[in-house]
């Protein structure tokens, strides 16, 4: 399976009446983890990354790891920013294909589809 969007899980959770984990994940090993237990209990599942981790590898390096385990995947994989520490930051993410990039309003990530255009400034 590929990435999927935080807009199409969350309204199948909703429709569906279940949950969706979300983990934090700093490196390989712990992507992997996720996703080997995700596939034990058959669940879809939210990766995330936070600002510290992308201080050492960019939102574009992770993404690429993060969509290469889930490429391989046999369940739903969204990726997130979590706990976003700038809206600069959160575009990054966002432009390197990571669908819900925290700080952005919530109906910018859950409207636009991963790698859409977005605002260059911030919203007022």
């Amino acid at each position: 399976m590929s990435l999927v969007t935080t807009k199409d899980l969350m309204l199948d959770a909703q429709k569906n009446h279940y949950a969706i984990g979300a983990f934090n994940a700093e490196n390989m090993e712990m992507v992997q983890a996720i996703i080997a237990a995700a596939e034990e209990l058959r669940a879809p599942v939210i990766v995330q990354t936070t600002p510290g981790t992308l201080k050492y590898a960019s939102p574009a390096m992770f993404h690429a790891m993060v969509a290469a385990a889930a490429s391989e995947a046999s369940v739903p994989v969204v990726m997130h920013l979590d706990h976003g520490s700038s809206y600069e930051l959160a575009m990054q993410a966002f432009r390197a294909g990571i669908c819900s990039p925290g700080r952005l309003p919530l109906g910018a990530f859950c409207a636009w589809p991963c790698r859409h255009s977005v605002p260059a400034t911030p919203p007022s």
